[in-house]
Formats: structure tokens, C-alpha cells, sequence
């Protein structure tokens, strides 16, 4: 049996409703995405220390509460102070002001932060509310209205809920152009939203562009699931599912050149057939979905002395093979502050050192004297940061591999839950499941405690939650996490280069398989996955599970 978790519930409760909420709705996901900005760590601390910084602080936790009125109130008195977080404060008005139902305030706002913070970086977030609301009024934006690349996406996809016609005529402008790879994928995940006959045709077309191989294959695994989407139209209630398998041998190293027929794939236990199959590998030819590394160090969850070990070895890990990274690869830090990211994946290790030298200088993880309290302060910076980076990652095509540097968050302790907030983390494990899969990251986890770690997963939580009653705080800790979304837990080795290694060898060689999965007969109903390989000695592991919806 599980043990039950957590002391303090309703506190843990209300740090996870904010991330939870942002989670579900476009301009809540553009928002955590800005959260990840190109401030730097004094930029940061700049931001810690503003006078209106606890003011601001009132404001995200009426946003955090749902205290829309409260929220608009903080907000409007941050604005008028016209410090560091005004224009932030513009915006979470915004925000508040569109779950109260303002709508025509909340443009008003957006149409103020435009004007008086002409370069803020919350003008791509206001444009995100924009387009939502714009479209819930029945006016989508028009997509070519949008400078922005990201917003013209949000806007065509707003457009082909409301005027699919119009819309599918833009996505096949966008396909003919001259646009990067990856906006053509993602217009091509729009355009497999779309119901008409048309639609298909224009899928099937990419489906069948040889000149372009990656876009093929994403439109190819598109078309399945839009033919499955066709046969739920007719009454049989069926999905598209996709997932990235890697399989492995008694010592643990990729196994490559598997047919469909070497594999099993059971969905709560009963067999599926593979709709379509693919052997990829992320280090060998442009042919193969593209597949970047993120490599985390968390200053949070881990003591100075700890961190400072981490940074000798990523040195050491970025300076292998000449400084010439197997796989694209960028860096994210996490502190109390937020996170900083260097956004642009590169192979060049030697470059990623030299951002690695800049980035740590006294930085220091929230205190433990704070007890209880602190743990859970943690914890809540944690999952919020994992959302943020799930919401910036579904931007890109692709696999992630995110690789986080940490020995964990706070273990749980016993205690007895309040319904409402069983359902409140019930929701927030639903929608973290939901962004890490729809972002494709597979989580590897590495504590950099060496041998003096211990595998203290209690293998319950790994089989998944299925209803709110058997909700605990361990189901979202990042071995769960980890283990959960088709990656490893490493550690027993203080040799950090070499366990970043054994889950970057995981892009090497691993396939991707498609099935239409039963439909839910409610929501938030929970699937456990299995994938079976018949031959002796080889393991597959892939996500352990998804919630689906009716």
C-alpha cells in the first residue's frame, strides 16, 4: 500500500494550483514559457529585490487562489508603482480580468502594455490572451496579422476551429514557402485538427513528400491519428497514440534493428495492434525526427558544495570527443529566482562551457532551516519550473531528452487528505502527464549524490494514480516523474559524465510506434502501457501510462 502524503496539504494544494490552471490554457502555457526568459541570474536577482516585489508576489497568489478581483486590484497597484514588475503586472491583470469574464478590459490592458512597454517581453503573452479572446468572441485573428511566429501558429489554430477553409488555404501557403522545418510541422499538427475532406488531402500530401523526410514523418504519424479521428466521427470511439520506445539489453546498452513483429503492446493490459512503426536514432542522418538534449543543474533542490561538484563535471562532459556533443544540447539553471535558459540547442561543447562558466557565480538554493515549510517551497518551484519547460518545449518538433541534475524533492510524509484537495493534485498529476507527453520529453533523472544515494522509489507509485482518492505527493516527484515518462533513474555514481552519457546513448537507437487506444468513458480515465519485446534478455520502456478523455 502507498503510504499517504503530505503534511501541510492545503498548502501543497495551493502551490499547485497555479501551474495546474496555466497548464490548460494557451495564454497560461505562452505565459510559463515567458517565465523562461534571457534575464541572466543578476537580471533575477534585479527582480527578487524591486520594490514592488512583494506586491507582485499578492498578486500570483490571488492568480494562484483564483481571486480574480483581488488579482486585478494587486495588479493595478504594482502598475502604478512603475517599477521592474509593471509590465508583468499588465499582464497577469490581463489574465484576471479574462477569468472574470472583462473581456473587453482585458484587451484594453494588453492595448496598455503595448503602449507603455513597447519592448517588454509580456507583449507575446498579452497577444496570446489576444487571440483567445478574440476567437471565443467568434472574430479569430487573422494569422498574417501576427509578426510573431508562435502567435501566427496560435492564431491559424484558433482560425481552423472557426474557418477551416480559410485556414487549410494558409497552412498550404505555408507548406509550398520557404519556412523553417519546424513551423511547417507545426503547421502540419494544425491542419491534422481539421474534419474536411480537404484536410486529409493536404495531410496525405506531406505524408508523401519524399524531399523532406522529417516533415514526412510527423505528417505520416499525423495521418494516423486523423483517420482515427474520422472513425471516432463514425461511432468507433479510438485514438491516435504515439511513443517513443527504447529497448535495451542485460547491460543496458540501445538495441537497434527490431522489426514490428519483435514487439507487444498492451493497453490496460489488453494487446493493441501497432498502427505504424519506426526504427529512429537521434545521432544518425537528418532522415530521423530531430531529438535535443536539455541538461538541467537544479540550485534548488541540491547544497552549494553540490552544485559546485555538478559544474566541474558538465565541464568535464562538454569537453568530451574534442567538445563535439553527440546530440544538440542546451542549458537550463534552476534557482530560487526562476530558471535561466540558453535557449538555442548547439554541439559545440566548448561554447556550452563557456556559458556554463558565466551562469552559476553565487547563486544559493532555498534555505532548509525553513523546515516543512521549505520543503514544500521547493517542491512547488520544482513542478512549476518542469511545467514551464514543458510548455516551452511543445514549441519545438522533435524528442527532448531532459536530463535533471538533482537528488529530488521533498519525500513525503504521512498524513490524511481533504477531498478537494485530492482533486486539486489529482489534476495537477493529469496535466503534468498530459504536457510532458505532448511536449515529447522523456525525463532522466540523475542524483549527483553518488553512493551515497539510495533508490528510494516505492515501486506503488510507479503504476500510476488512477482516481483522486489515491492521490499522494510521491506521484510527483521526479523519480516518478522520471521513470513514468520512459526515462531512467541514474545514480550510484558520483561520475556525472558518465551518467549523463548512458541517457544521452538512449537517442542512439530506439523506435517510435503508433496505436489507436480505446477513447475514455470518462474523464481523466488512466491507461497503463506495457510494450513487450519477444526475444530473450531485451527490455523496452517506454511512458508507463496517459490519462485519457472521452
Amino acid at each position: 500500500m502507498k503510504a499517504r502524503s503530505v503534511l501541510f496539504t492545503a498548502y501543497w494544494a495551493a502551490c499547485i494550483s497555479l501551474s495546474a490552471s496555466h497548464s490548460l490554457t494557451a495564454s497560461g502555457q505562452q505565459a510559463f514559457a515567458g517565465s523562461i526568459s534571457s534575464f541572466g541570474i543578476d537580471g533575477y536577482a534585479a527582480l527578487a529585490t524591486a520594490p514592488d516585489s512583494g506586491l507582485y508576489a499578492d498578486g500570483t497568489r490571488a492568480i494562484n487562489e483564483g481571486r480574480w478581483s483581488d488579482a486585478i486590484a494587486i495588479f493595478t497597484n504594482v502598475t502604478k508603482m512603475r517599477s521592474v514588475h509593471s509590465d508583468g503586472a499588465l499582464y497577469w491583470k490581463a489574465y484576471a480580468q479574462k477569468r472574470q469574464g472583462q473581456t473587453r478590459q482585458a484587451l484594453t490592458t494588453c492595448a496598455e502594455l503595448r503602449r507603455e512597454f513597447p519592448k517588454s517581453r509580456w507583449i507575446d503573452e498579452c497577444g496570446a490572451l489576444e487571440i483567445e479572446v478574440s476567437a471565443k468572441g467568434g472574430q479569430p485573428v487573422q494569422p498574417k496579422e501576427e509578426k510573431d511566429a508562435n502567435l501566427k501558429l496560435l492564431a491559424l489554430n484558433e482560425l481552423m476551429r472557426q474557418d477551416e477553409a480559410r485556414a487549410l488555404a494558409q497552412i498550404q501557403e505555408i507548406l509550398k514557402g520557404g519556412n523553417a522545418e519546424w513551423y511547417k510541422e507545426r503547421a502540419v499538427f494544425i491542419l491534422s485538427q481539421g474534419r474536411s475532406e480537404q484536410a486529409r488531402e493536404l495531410l496525405t500530401q506531406a505524408a508523401q513528400d519524399h524531399a523532406n523526410p522529417g516533415l514526412q514523418a510527423k505528417a505520416e504519424e499525423l495521418l494516423t491519428g486523423f483517420n482515427t479521428k474520422k472513425s471516432n466521427d463514425t461511432g468507433k470511439a479510438t485514438r491516435a497514440m504515439t511513443l517513443d520506445v527504447v529497448v535495451t539489453d542485460k547491460l543496458g546498452a540501445p538495441v537497434s534493428g527490431l522489426k514490428p513483429e519483435d514487439f507487444k503492446l498492451l493497453d490496460n493490459g489488453q494487446p493493441q495492434s501497432i498502427a505504424s512503426f519506426r526504427e529512429a536514432s537521434g545521432t544518425s542522418g537528418v532522415a530521423n525526427p530531430p531529438v535535443e538534449v536539455i541538461l538541467l543543474v537544479d540550485a534548488v533542490n541540491a547544497p552549494v558544495p553540490m552544485v559546485a561538484n555538478e559544474r566541474q563535471w558538465l565541464a568535464k562532459f562538454f569537453l568530451e570527443n574534442g567538445g563535439e556533443l553527440a546530440l544538440p544540447t542546451s542549458i537550463v539553471v534552476f534557482t530560487e529566482d526562476g530558471l535561466m535558459a540558453h535557449p538555442r540547442p548547439s554541439r559545440d561543447g566548448k561554447e556550452l562551457k563557456s556559458l556554463l562558466d558565466g551562469t552559476f557565480v553565487g547563486r544559493r538554493p532555498v534555505g532548509k532551516a525553513a523546515g516543512y515549510w521549505g520543503y514544500f517551497e521547493r517542491a512547488q518551484l520544482s513542478i512549476q519550473a518542469l511545467n514551464r519547460i514543458a510548455s516551452t518545449s511543445t514549441r519545438r518538433p522533435g524528442r527532448k531528452l531532459l536530463i535533471w541534475i538533482s537528488p529530488g524533492w521533498a519525500e513525503s510524509y504521512q498524513t490524511l487528505w481533504a477531498p478537494t484537495e485530492q482533486r486539486r493534485l489529482f489534476n495537477q498529476i493529469v496535466a503534468m502527464s498530459a504536457a510532458l507527453r505532448e511536449a515529447q520529453i522523456t525525463l532522466c533523472s540523475i542524483d549527483p549524490g553518488g553512493a551515497e544515494s539510495r533508490d528510494f522509489i516505492d515501486r506503488e507509485y510507479l503504476k500510476g494514480v488512477d482516481k483522486p482518492s489515491k492521490v499522494d505527493y510521491a506521484d510527483l516527484m521526479l523519480q516518478v516523474l522520471a521513470t513514468q515518462s520512459g526515462g531512467s533513474v541514474q545514480f550510484g555514481n558520483n561520475d556525472l559524465t558518465s551518467l549523463i552519457d548512458r541517457c544521452v546513448a538512449e537517442a542512439k537507437a530506439y523506435y517510435i510506434l503508433t496505436f489507436s487506444a480505446p477513447a475514455a468513458g470518462r474523464p481523466n480515465e488512466y491507461h497503463s502501457i506495457q510494450v513487450q519485446v519477444g526475444k530473450p534478455g531485451l527490455t523496452a520502456r517506454t511512458r508507463t501510462g496517459y490519462y485519457a478523455q472521452p
